[in-house]
């Protein structure tokens, strides 16, 4: 640590506030430091200096399935953000499963990480309220029920159901569906496709499909179920609880021959990369995840705060090709 000091011009205390605190050192000096350790092969201890302050520069991140794009663009957002304040994440995956789940926040606070962004399979786990109790702090990525006492940071799920809907009405769609999990977001973008078909002044129906998990696989599964009902019991509208269902649903529908939009238009939701690369692009609800993820990181390091990140979220109506107006038709 001496020879980092004296190559980069600084005191000792900056070598080690560079590697253990970085946030009190500014980016100028940080950099010096941190290109006089590359130069002398210098790594810190992070084991001694766990021992010595009691956590890592790490933060985990928990999340519940890696099949969901949108889970990456979160863990985009929160690595970025880690990164420019020295720290770095520790991506665990619990694969819907409650059991590798509780395994996971066991290895978090083993390898004592400085917080946690958490993604539940469920409700927020009795083992992380635990953690959190013993000094470990976590931001949940959603919707927190009920009263609590620790950040929740999400977009506003019911605004995006309400427009995934009210526009589809709005192009004279009367029959509609909504495919979704059973998840408090989809929970919520389920509560506002219902509103706004209450508030519709035209006649107006929403059926409701629940599906186990929210994958491609599944919405082409519920497909094939559609195509099975006479021609008036099909839809002419559809909002999924995701993108992943939706685009199942939109390849399953054009191999049987339904046209998109002109038999029905569809509407996802998330916004996934994939969305805009879909043989018809799909119409879908925006919201920024990556800049959730990076909002998270500022929390848990104690630079931004819960009632800063209100309205950040706000979903936005992304029309694309599934669900564009008919040549001709003046419903819409």
């Amino acid at each position: 640590m001496g020879d980092v000091a004296a190559r980069a011009g600084v005191s000792r205390a900056t070598v080690s506030y560079t590697f253990t605190q970085p946030n009190r050192v500014s980016r100028e000096l940080r950099q010096r430091v941190l290109a006089a350790a590359d130069e002398l092969g210098y790594v810190g201890n992070d084991a001694a200096r766990r021992l010595r302050v009691g956590h890592s520069l790490a933060l985990g991140l928990l999340i519940s399935s890696t099949s969901n794009p949108v889970y990456a663009e979160i863990a985009a957002g929160a690595e970025a953000e880690a990164a420019a304040h020295g720290r770095f994440i520790l991506v665990a995956n619990s694969d819907e499963s409650l059991e590798r789940e509780r395994a996971y926040i066991s290895f978090f606070e083993s390898q004592q990480v400085s917080g946690i962004l958490a993604i539940p399979v469920g409700d927020v786990p009795a083992e992380l309220l635990e953690l959190r109790r013993r000094g470990t702090p976590f931001v949940l990525a959603g919707v927190a029920a009920g009263p609590h006492s620790y950040p929740a940071i999400s977009g506003d799920n019911e605004r995006g159901g309400y427009l995934a809907a009210s526009h589809l009405l709005a192009q004279g769609r009367r029959r509609l569906l909504f495919v979704g999990g059973a998840h408090p977001h989809v929970d919520l973008r389920l509560a506002g496709a219902k509103r706004a078909v209450a508030e519709s002044a035209a006649p107006a129906s929403l059926e409701v499909i629940r599906a186990q998990v929210q994958t491609a696989k599944v919405g082409e599964a519920v497909s094939r179920t559609l195509l099975e009902r006479p021609k008036t019991g099909f839809p002419d509208g559809i909002v999924a609880g995701n993108d992943l269902l939706a685009l199942g649903l939109l390849h399953g529908l054009i191999l049987a021959g339904v046209r998109v939009p002109g038999d029905l238009s569809l509407v996802g939701y998330d916004d996934i990369e994939f969305a805009d690369f879909a043989i018809v692009p799909l119409t879908t609800i925006r919201h920024p995840s990556a800049a959730l993820g990076a909002s998270a990181v500022r929390i848990l390091l104690g630079i931004e705060e819960e009632q800063d990140t209100k309205g950040r979220f706000e979903p936005e109506l992304v029309v694309r090709a599934t669900s564009l107006p008919l040549a001709g038709n003046d419903r819409g």
